[in-house]
């Protein structure tokens, strides 16, 4: 009884600091050891979010709109970077070493260092909706939208949409299961792309 009330007293004063720290919206809002929040002011954070230990959330100034919502939780050493749009809707959960990014580098040009060309911001941005599990090591990046009640499997690369209900594994990421609401039960899907 002592130990969870110490654990509540250490979450409060956690939560009050990373507040005034840096200056994050929402209640109850925990940021982990060794955690950086770049232009926190910039992000919109739900109630009860989770942001564990050692990770990056950045989100760059100018038209940037970034939204963790309600009981999200960031999973260890994740990194999450938004230009544009970024939407993680409530109850997602990441596993570690997640990588959420809505820009990319631009290399087309082979006269000029790919670190020189600049940037490709996507127009749409990542949104990820309620209920949703991001495995371990996975990497999120473009004009993507993950589906509510998704499953996207360690180690995978997705760039393409996932319809809500299913799994998706890979590199890149295919969806694998479905859920199946006139059976009520997650049904295989043999080699289906993303973007199908």
């Amino acid at each position: 009884m002592i130990k969870n009330y110490i654990k509540r007293i250490f979450r409060f004063v956690n939560s009050t600091m990373s507040k005034i720290h840096w200056q994050i919206s929402g209640s109850d809002v925990f940021v982990g050891r060794r955690s950086k929040i770049v232009h926190g002011k910039l992000i919109s954070f739900g109630d009860h979010v989770n942001i564990q230990p050692d990770c990056l959330i950045v989100a760059f100034p100018g038209n940037a709109k970034f939204k963790i919502g309600m009981g999200a939780d960031i999973g260890r050493f994740s990194r999450i970077a938004c230009k544009n749009k970024i939407i993680i809707e409530e109850n997602v959960f990441t596993g570690p070493n997640v990588f959420i990014c809505d820009f990319n580098h631009t290399y087309e040009d082979i006269n000029i260092p790919i670190k020189a060309q600049g940037e490709t911001v996507y127009s749409s941005g990542v949104k990820i909706l309620k209920d949703t599990w991001i495995g371990t090591n996975a990497v999120i990046v473009g004009n993507v939208t993950i589906g509510k009640h998704c499953v996207i499997g360690a180690n995978s690369f997705v760039n393409h949409d996932v319809p809500d209900y299913c799994v998706a594994v890979g590199s890149p990421a295919k969806v694998v299961k479905k859920f199946d609401f006139e059976k009520n039960t997650w049904v295989k899907i043999n080699n289906k792309n993303i973007k199908d």
